[in-house]
């Protein structure tokens, strides 16, 4: 299992380098409108609903597998006491610059999503995840975790791939091409090719009956269609009971 995660750290790194979109920073214009008490999050076109972050201020928020200079540095402006935990030091790189620039404490750990010993038991009030469970094989090891380290009515929000980006795939022929589903669920690109890139495709019971099997209660669902029709993404909130 090692071996996965080393590659899905180097792959990371190379796409950070490489100047992807979903990598760039924060910018200022919503560094200080979070500031003003107008925090957005981003979710591809959507956001994150604001009520789902009302009484951010003075919480502690674990952003999960959420390094890149993005949302830490907002939760920060908006008066979160934040903690980022990241597997690519690149991605983290970018929130230990944002945060010097704009002076804020954010406390930055190198780590795997799938193990959070470096915390206790019942310290966040928030974890929030951008999509990142595709690079991890076994989903319930990453909600029992998060379940520990939550307290006691906190929040859990998550951001992931809808299955079916990976059932389908397209066909191109003369008429402009289709998509055709052909793949099962649960999906892993390195059985049907042997580059290096990793991602795992999992089921919905694997994200709802997951969170639901370790605790949770899910009280919020939102779907993104981006411009792809294969490419729909979904967010849900969830509370620890």
């Amino acid at each position: 299992m090692r071996d996965v995660f080393e590659q899905v750290e180097k792959n990371i790194d190379s796409l950070v380098a490489n100047c992807v979109d979903w990598a760039a920073c924060a910018s200022d214009e919503a560094l200080r409108a979070a500031e003003a008490g107008k925090l957005k999050l981003q979710f591809y076109d959507k956001e994150v609903p604001d009520e789902w972050l009302a009484d951010i201020k003075g919480k502690k928020v674990l952003c999960l597998a959420g390094a890149g200079g993005l949302q830490a540095p907002l939760l920060a402006c908006a008066g979160a006491k934040v903690t980022v935990i990241d597997i690519s030091d690149k991605m983290l790189d970018q929130d230990r610059a944002v945060a010097e620039r704009e002076n804020l404490q954010i406390e930055i750990v190198k780590g795997n999503m799938c193990d959070l010993s470096m915390f206790g038991d019942d310290v966040f009030d928030y974890i929030i995840n951008p999509p990142s469970l595709m690079y991890v094989p076994e989903l319930s090891v990453v909600f029992r975790e998060c379940y520990r380290v939550l307290k006691r009515g906190g929040v859990l929000i998550i951001m992931a791939p809808n299955p079916i980006n990976y059932v389908c795939d397209y066909i191109d022929d003369a008429d402009g091409g289709y998509y055709k589903a052909v793949h099962r669920m649960p999906f892993c690109s390195r059985d049907h090719d042997d580059s290096d890139w990793i991602e795992y495709g999992h089921t919905m019971e694997s994200y709802l009956g997951g969170q639901i099997e370790c605790g949770f209660l899910i009280n919020g669902y939102v779907e993104c269609q981006r411009e792809d029709i294969t490419e729909l993404y979904f967010m849900t909130r969830a509370v620890k009971n």
